[in-house]
């Protein structure tokens, strides 16, 4: 989930769900073609129509197969903005007629193309393949299925754990033993989805009620913009070059693995309290740095230094809340110097929480080096304010800060220390701390737990971590990969000191990473179309897709703006005691004139056309969409905090997406920057 632009082509899964249109395209009265070369819209959503064309299509010049062709052969599956819809009939699957004029940017149409050669596609969710994990716990490849009740008739069996093992091993035999009903599966290598641009449009879906959480088969096409399969070579299991490829697991090849380097940032408490343990960081990272030069192990490791305290608005002899001593990444020798300056806060803050989310912020967001793993080591002893305390400067919560992680793909360990006399801060600390540790790739939260009186422990949890992180960035660029990922520990218990913990830790998660890293030369397969489910089927617990919601820049804006209104509406209804539809209707008077925007019978903010029409389409319950006068006025003042506290977190999140070029996708190069997207999980969405 990363800068995109620092790891070559850019490599993204995109699954549009099918959830609110028919299999065979949007009803005829939900789309409105204003005509005048406006693009057609769909009318619940606002949102464009496109079309995705299937192999082979052709281009004319009019709704005419005898008048000029502009195009043959398209790209399969390149979205297509619609302008005008001829004739177009989709009740018959098997004889779609009509035809679309279309046009690849939003104001230009210029060709038209039969109906039946494309799908109509509703641009707003979309899936990515999880990160499969590692050793024994990782999930296997989804299976593509060339029929519904083929997938189907396995899902229902009694025994699908046992046949679908039977299903992976039989492909993994010499010759492969290729069941009937299954045409293709994903790579066994991760597919990442930050390095290519990959399309899965889902034309169909259904939900199954086989599994305690929601379920869905879906009927996907897959393509790749810009490639196509060979006609005589298919990208099926039929192809034996298709087969091998996507067969092979973890390897070097095509990568820059010679030259991969590991940057580790520490973000340190650096209060009062924290002295011991600043100089046991010191003398930890000395021995780390002797070792490597006594052994001359071709580490490659940059390091970084983060300090954190309180807000220094509050308590000015703090003198600073956050400082980045390292602007730009440095060797252990510099890193020695560097970490040699740092001191603990001459004086104590104003309360025990410190600005941890602050610190970890500030070491996301500033600059990492090119064709790296990245991870920051928390040191801390106590919990950081939360959004809405007024030492709270990230404008962040966890679950925000590690969505910032995730999207720059920067793996966290975070080392706790208990005070035994700050028994009241354990719980908040440890659920901030985990929440923050809990990276891709691994089950467990990578969270250390070290008592605040056992320095020895602590130094030696930082070392073994240090250690841990040389020893495999050495192993890979020699190219010993395999080895790294079957070395991965299967358990990780929580009663291991923190030296032989943050070993397993570090290795854990760095074999997570490479996994991650390896994959940008793993090949979907393209231009076919198959159904398939969205769990690993040998074990329906784990989820192989992950839904998000595909948003370009413009959209992102909107969304900014209208919930900057709904956060200074329920400020001012905290601080009034006013009912909350009045303060958002004064906000709104104050800040727009937008003529779309009406109270009158508006029961929840739903109904005011407040927030961008496409949110109310999605498959999730929106708390700020669903609130009403009524829902207001039954909540408690800590239930109000909350959810003031939540939209202040979520609207820093979206600044912070917005301002950061480098995670934006470009879907086409002819497109202006506020047609780049971002594919935000729906855990972020309001």
């Amino acid at each position: 989930m990363h800068l995109l632009t620092q790891r070559g082509l850019r490599f993204f899964i995109i699954i549009s769900l099918g959830l609110f249109w028919s299999p065979n395209g949007l009803a005829q009265g939900d789309v409105s073609c204003p005509g005048g070369g406006k693009v057609c819209r769909i009318s619940s959503t606002s949102l464009p129509l496109r079309v995705l064309p299937r192999p082979m299509s052709t281009l004319y010049s009019n709704p005419d197969t005898n008048a000029n062709i502009i195009a043959s052969n398209l790209k399969a599956f390149w979205p297509m903005y619609v302008f005008e819809r001829k004739d177009v009939d989709l009740s018959e699957p098997a004889a779609i007629k009509g035809w679309y004029k279309v046009g690849t940017m939003v104001n230009d149409p210029w060709a038209w193309v039969q109906a039946k050669d494309v799908l109509e596609w509703k641009q707003a969710l979309v899936v990515s393949y999880t990160h499969p994990g590692t050793g024994n716990e990782r999930r296997h490849p989804v299976l593509m299925f060339k029929t519904k009740e083929g997938l189907d008739q396995l899902v229902d069996s009694e025994l699908l754990e046992e046949r679908a093992w039977e299903i992976y091993a039989g492909l993994s035999a010499s010759p492969p033993q290729i069941p009937d009903e299954v045409i293709s599966r994903e790579p066994a290598r991760f597919v990442n989805i930050e390095e290519k641009f990959y399309m899965l449009p889902v034309i169909d879906f259904e939900k199954v009620n086989l599994f305690l959480d929601d379920t869905r088969y879906l009927q996907i096409a897959a393509a790749i913009p810009g490639q196509r399969a060979d006609e005589a070579n298919p990208d099926t299991l039929e192809s034996q070059s298709f087969m091998e490829q996507t067969a092979m697991m973890e390897t070097v090849e095509g990568t820059e693995i010679s030259t991969l380097g590991f940057d580790i940032k520490f973000v340190m408490d650096m209060t009062g309290s924290m002295g011991p343990y600043i100089d046991r960081t010191k003398e930890a990272i000395r021995e780390v740095a002797a070792m490597l030069s006594q052994k001359k192990m071709d580490a490659q490791l940059r390091y970084g230094l983060v300090g954190y305290r309180d807000d220094v608005k509050k308590v000015p002899a703090m003198k600073f809340t956050v400082k980045n001593f390292t602007e730009d990444l440095v060797d252990e020798n510099v890193f020695q110097h560097v970490i040699a300056s740092a001191d603990p806060a001459p004086t104590g803050s104003a309360d025990y929480q410190e600005e941890l989310f602050a610190g970890v912020k500030e070491a996301l967001t500033s600059p990492w080096n090119e064709n790296t793993i990245r991870f920051i080591i928390i040191v801390g002893d106590a919990s950081s304010h939360e959004v809405g305390h007024p030492q709270n400067t990230s404008g962040l919560n966890a679950p925000e800060v590690r969505e910032l992680a995730n999207a720059n793909k920067v793996s966290i360990i975070s080392i706790h220390l208990k005070d035994p006399g700050a028994r009241a801060d354990h719980a908040i600390a440890q659920k901030q701390f985990s929440e923050l540790a809990s990276n891709p790739g691994i089950d467990l939260p990578a969270y250390i737990a070290v008592a605040a009186n056992n320095h020895d422990e602590f130094e030696r949890g930082v070392k073994e971590v240090t250690k841990a992180l040389s020893g495999i960035i050495t192993a890979a660029r020699q190219g010993n990969v395999q080895q790294i990922i079957q070395n991965v520990p299967t358990a990780i218990p929580d009663t291991q000191d923190a030296g032989e913990k943050g070993e397993q830790m570090a290795s854990a998660l760095a074999a997570a990473a490479l996994i991650d890293y390896l994959g940008k030369e793993a090949n979907p397969p393209k231009d076919m179309t198959a159904w398939v489910m969205d769990r690993d089927l040998t074990d329906p617990d784990k989820q192989a897709l992950e839904v998000r919601v595909l948003l370009k820049k413009t959209e992102l804006n909107d969304l900014i703006q209208a919930l900057e209104i709904v956060q200074k509406a329920l400020k001012r209804a905290m601080i009034t005691q006013m009912q909350f539809f009045s303060a958002l209707q004064g906000v709104v008077a104050m800040t727009t004139q937008d003529k779309d925007i009406t109270f009158e019978g508006a029961k929840r903010v739903a109904d005011a056309g407040l927030l961008p029409s496409w949110i109310e389409s999605l498959p999730y319950k929106s708390e700020i969409l669903e609130m009403s006068e009524e829902l207001f006025e039954g909540m408690s003042a800590d239930e109000r905090n909350h959810l003031e506290d939540s939209v202040d977190s979520k609207l820093e999140l979206y600044r912070k997406i917005n301002e950061n070029s480098d995670l934006w996708i470009e879907l086409d190069e002819r497109d202006a920057s506020d047609d780049h997207v971002y594919p935000l999980p729906l855990s972020a969405l309001p």
